[in-house]
């Protein structure tokens, strides 16, 4: 079983303890299968942030030391012709979607679009990351934005052009997307937008009326925090299965008609909520058509 120290390279394909999955320390752009720090610059639109950029091969990249070279991200995004950022979408990153491993695998699935995502490091107010009601086909349960008062947990914010866009929501299975207004939203560079985007859906997981967020994330909450191998060891529990912990973890990912009754078990467990504060958009707006604030 993971629980601390999770091994960078893998990712919840790999093994379904890993969901989440580890992200860097730090802002980043993950480009070429590699991650590159950014100086978290207070005061410093996000087209003016330094990048550490780093040629090194391993996953980690800069993150790994070694030799680097200093960019900002408009002079990297205009090295490679890229989109600026004022036609890229606000996207909120808050499960495996930060996962240097994760990344690498969703982008190997079309080789045609562009891997270069920036990842900026915040918070935000009154919404917390749950575990979901469901499971994701690799065997874990997935992350979910929930209603939470007074808490204030991390989250990363990306920007993703739109053909980045539909590959990412053709990963995100029955999630939807929902926008923010952005007020309760704070980066570490404390630029502030006037909408973000993340994917939703409004169903957590509850055992004796309680839900249960994720010990890899940061924040101040009243809830419980648990690994996502504490979780599955309490869903093995919930659903009375009697072989081992690996022989289930098999069959969630291997016999599609075993996950279907698990997951046909858990709609006891479900809990359906309205978050307030992550509403239906009328259309998906880039940043050129937003307000920025510091």
């Amino acid at each position: 079983m993971y629980m601390e120290h999770k091994p960078i390279e893998l990712s919840p394909y790999d093994d379904p303890d890993i969901y989440p999955g580890p992200r860097p320390s730090s802002s980043f752009i993950y480009f070429k299968g590699r991650a590159h720090k950014i100086i978290e610059e207070k005061g410093v639109p996000v087209e003016d942030l330094v990048i550490q950029y780093s040629e090194s091969q391993l996953l980690e990249g800069s993150f790994a030391g070694g030799s680097i070279t200093e960019k900002t991200v408009r002079s990297l995004l205009n090295e490679h012709n890229f989109l600026p950022i004022s036609k890229r979408v606000p996207l909120v990153a808050y499960g495996s979607n930060v996962c240097l491993a994760q990344l690498k695998y969703k982008f190997s699935l079309n080789k045609e679009i562009s891997d270069f995502v920036i990842c900026l490091r915040g918070s935000i107010q009154d919404t917390d990351i749950v575990y979901g009601s469901f499971l994701a086909p690799y065997g874990s349960l997935p992350a979910i934005i929930a209603p939470v008062e007074g808490t204030q947990t991390e989250i990363w914010l990306t920007f993703v052009d739109p053909e980045q866009l539909e590959h990412m929501n053709s990963t995100e299975g029955r999630y939807e997307l929902r926008v923010h207004d952005g007020q309760k939203l704070s980066l570490k560079t404390e630029e502030r937008f006037e909408k973000v985007y993340a994917y939703y859906f409004p169903h957590a997981l509850s055992i004796d009326h309680k839900w249960f967020r994720f010990k890899d994330i940061s924040g101040i909450s009243p809830i419980q925090s648990i690994w996502q191998a504490e979780m599955l060891n309490k869903l093995i529990e919930l659903v009375g299965f009697k072989g081992t912990r690996e022989k289930f973890i098999h069959q969630l990912r291997w016999d599609q008609s075993f996950l279907i009754e698990i997951e046909n078990l858990l709609l006891s467990f479900d809990d359906a909520f309205v978050h307030p504060d992550w509403l239906v958009p009328q259309k998906l707006q880039t940043v050129d058509n937003l307000r920025k604030l510091f």
